[in-house]
C-alpha cells in the first residue's frame, strides 16, 4: 500500500510516521515512529512540523503514551564534520576493509536465499553489516571503494547491491550525516533490489518494475525502518515527474535522491552492464541535471569518489599504467597512483606510489580496461 500525505492536523493516534516531509524552523524529528497519543501530535506541531508520511498498512488500536523522539539538528549538506576522526593509513586499513566487504558479500547472499525461498531477512545481520562498512569509510574510504571496484563476483544482482553499499556509505559520510542515519542509508542499498531475487525476470527490465516485488517482500520484516522503504519507493522518481512514482521536486526524499544517483552510477561502471569509464558514467549523470538528478547532491557525489575512483586504472601522458588508490576531493583529477606497467614498451616497471598533485610531468590521459593488456588489476595492489 503507497504511503500518504498527511497535515498534522489530521494525524490520528494509531498512525505509524514515515518520515517527515514539510516543516518550520530549524529542527527536524528524525526517527519513524508510532504516534501513539493526541499529545504527541501536539507536540510535533510544536515542533514544527506541518506535514508528514504516514503507513496506512500499519495501525494501532490503542492510544498508549510514549515519549516522543528527541529532535536534531540538521547538517547542512555542504558541511565538514566539525571533528574529522584521525585517517588511517592505506595499508592499515586494508585488512579490516576487506574483512567488512567480505561479510557483506556472505550476508547478502543469506539476504537474497532468504527472500528467494521468501522467509523474512536477519536484519540484525544486515545491520551488523552496515555499520562494518559504515566504520570503514570513517577510517578511510578510499581502501573500501577500490577494494570494491576490482573484486569479482559471479552474482551481479549481490555484487550490485554491495557496491551501492559502499559508495552509498562513503557518499553519506562524505557529506556529514549523522551515524544512524547513514547506516540506515547503507541497509536501504543493500536491500533495495531483493524483487530481483524473487523474480529474475525482472532483472532485465527497468529498476522501477522491481520496486513493488522488493517493498512486498521486505514487509515479511516488522522491524525494518519505516524510511527503509521509503527511499526504495522512492529511488527511481525524477525531479521533473518523469520518473516512477511520478513524484518530483521535495516529493522526493533526499535518501531517495542519493540511492539515485547511486544505484545509476553503479549500474553504468559495473562490467556486467553497460561498463563505461568513470569519467563517462559521470558525465552521463551530470547531463541529467539539473532536470532530473539534483545537481548539488551529483557533484557532492562526484567530490566524494573522484573523477577517477579508487580502483580505477589509468594511462597517464608518458604511457605508463597506474592503479588509482586515493583519491584527492581538492584536486579530483589529481588522485594517488601506483605505477606498475609501461604500455608503449609493454613490460612492467617497479611500482611506485605517486601522488598527482605534487609533481608536474605525468597526468592521467584516461582510464583503461587492464583486461585488454592480459593483467589482471588485482595483481599490483
Amino acid at each position: 500500500m503507497a504511503y500518504q500525505k498527511v497535515s498534522v492536523t489530521e494525524l490520528q493516534p494509531g498512525s505509524y510516521v514515515v518520515e517527515v516531509v514539510e516543516q518550520r524552523g530549524d529542527i527536524i524529528v528524525k526517527h519513524a515512529g508510532w504516534v501513539r497519543s493526541q499529545q504527541a501530535i501536539a507536540q510535533l506541531q510544536a515542533k514544527g512540523v506541518q506535514t508528514v508520511l504516514v503507513d496506512p498498512a500499519r495501525f494501532l488500536p490503542g492510544e498508549e503514551p510514549v515519549p516522543t523522539p528527541a529532535p536534531e539538528k540538521t547538517a547542512p549538506v555542504a558541511t565538514e564534520p566539525e571533528t574529522t576522526p584521525a585517517r588511517h593509513l592505506f595499508a592499515d586499513e586494508w585488512p579490516r576493509a576487506e574483512k567488512a566487504l567480505l561479510q557483506s558479500q556472505r550476508v547478502q547472499q543469506l539476504v537474497l536465499e532468504a527472500t528467494r525461498s521468501q522467509q523474512p531477512i536477519d536484519l540484525m545481520l544486515v545491520h551488523e553489516v552496515s555499520a562494518g562498512l559504515s566504520d570503514s569509510v570513517s577510517r578511510n574510504q578510499d581502501v573500501l571503494l577500490c577494494l570494491t571496484r576490482i573484486a569479482e563476483q559471479s552474482d551481479s544482482l549481490l555484487q550490485h547491491s554491495v557496491n551501492c553499499a559502499v559508495y552509498i556509505a562513503a557518499f553519506a559520510k562524505f557529506i556529514n550525516l549523522p551515524s544512524d542515519r547513514s547506516k540506515t542509508l547503507i541497509t536501504a542499498a543493500l536491500l533495495h533490489d531483493v524483487g530481483k531475487a524473487l523474480k529474475p525476470e525482472l532483472m532485465n527490465q527497468a529498476d522501477h518494475a522491481a520496486i513493488g516485488t522488493s517493498l512486498a517482500a521486505l514487509q515479511r520484516n516488522k522491524d525494518l525502518a519505516g524510511q527503509v522503504s521509503l527511499w526504495i519507493s522512492q529511488h527511481c522518481a525524477l525531479l521533473d515527474g518523469s520518473g516512477s512514482p511520478p513524484i518530483k521536486g521535495n516529493q522526493i526524499a533526499k535518501g531517495s535522491q542519493m540511492l539515485a544517483i547511486v544505484n545509476q552510477y553503479e549500474k553504468l561502471t559495473n562490467p556486467a552492464n553497460s561498463n563505461q569509464s568513470p569519467v563517462a558514467a559521470s558525465r552521463y549523470l551530470l547531463s541529467l541535471t539539473p532536470l532530473q538528478l539534483d545537481a548539488e547532491l551529483l557533484q557532492l557525489f562526484i567530490k566524494c569518489i573522484g573523477v577517477y575512483p579508487p580502483g580505477t586504472v589509468v594511462k597517464l601522458t608518458t604511457g605508463k599504467l597506474a592503479l588509482v588508490l586515493e583519491n584527492n576531493p581538492k584536486k579530483p583529477t589529481q588522485p594517488k597512483v601506483k605505477l606498475f606497467y609501461h604500455s608503449v614498451h609493454q613490460h612492467h616497471i617497479v611500482p611506485k606510489v605517486m601522488d598527482l598533485s605534487r609533481q608536474q610531468e605525468e597526468h592521467i590521459e584516461g582510464c583503461v580496461d587492464l583486461k585488454k593488456y592480459g593483467l589482471d588489476v588485482r595483481n599490483y595492489l
